[in-house]
């Protein structure tokens, strides 16, 4: 992780750092875009937008007071619809990277809203839980990138990627997450115990920092703002994706310190992203 990180210079402000979008949520699951946007935040980045269906406008400005909540026409359905990719495709335009997929659920209109990102996005971006659902039913679309995808599958997920059930993604880990990125070129982060970070050119990182207290609904959200802010501050995708994983577990770590690894939650995760990133800076001594 040597080098990864650096201080801010003296004559810093918010566009130094990077503007991510945070591309989920439909009815029911304002908390993966929440948990995403807030960890983008915590990791530096300078400006976070949060881009929900207009039915999740109220909420989400409620819950999120530092990110911009950007509502998209969803014609009262609570989710994203086909009528409004021009305007998500529009948005992305002014953006440094993009995650997609947390809590947006899975049907025919987003399946076609992901191809669509996937082909005419000019930023980098991080594809994880519904956004992978979608990819499953044509895995094929991921060839149509204009720009690197990272992918945050844990072995539920890979598993429907790869037509496999998880039992054989799980024995079988490093093979699954070193095929999957290099057949189809992009970053592999197979999520679950030693997290396995795969390259395009066959590089492989595994992750030696998290527990089982991780093991709480949200906690793959969070993951996906830490990578995504990192993309959008700069850092390649293969560097992103091996620091996000480390810095996630020692939040992780940082939480069990405090709380034991039966009550960790997500936001617990998020609030120690901070301390998580001064220790790695401290060791390096940045800080």
């Amino acid at each position: 992780m040597k080098g990864l990180l650096s201080n801010r210079r003296e004559d810093s402000h918010k566009g130094d750092y990077g503007r991510v979008l945070i591309i989920g949520g439909s009815r029911g699951m304002t908390g993966a875009p929440y948990l995403a946007s807030q960890s983008a935040l915590r990791t530096g980045s300078g400006l976070v937008y949060t881009m929900v269906p207009q039915s999740l406008e109220t909420i989400m400005c409620i819950k999120l007071i530092e990110a911009i909540v950007k509502p998209i026409e969803d014609k009262g359905k609570g989710h994203f619809i086909s009528e409004s990719l021009n305007t998500i495709v529009k948005e992305i335009e002014n953006m440094d990277a993009l995650a997609i997929g947390p809590g947006m659920g899975v049907d025919t209109e987003r399946i076609e809203l992901i191809g669509e990102v996937i082909k005419s996005s000019e930023v980098p971006m991080v594809i994880d839980a519904d956004g992978i659902n979608c990819i499953s039913y044509n895995v094929a679309m991921l060839l149509k990138k204009k720009r690197s995808i990272i992918i945050t599958p844990h072995p539920g997920e890979m598993g429907r990627l790869m037509k496999k059930n998880i039992h054989e993604i799980q024995e079988n880990r490093e093979y699954y997450a070193r095929y999957a990125a290099e057949k189809y070129n992009i970053f592999v982060v197979l999520k679950g115990h030693k997290t396995i970070v795969a390259s395009p050119q066959g590089q492989l990182y595994i992750n030696n920092t998290g527990n089982p207290g991780m093991a709480t609904a949200g906690s793959g959200d969070v993951l996906t703002g830490i990578i995504t802010s990192l993309l959008g501050q700069g850092v390649n995708p293969f560097e992103a994706a091996k620091l996000g994983v480390y810095l996630h577990g020692m939040a992780g770590d940082l939480s069990r310190d405090k709380k034991g690894e039966y009550g960790i939650i997500a936001t617990d995760i998020v609030k120690n992203i901070p301390y998580s990133i001064k220790i790695l800076m401290k060791k390096e001594n940045l800080c």
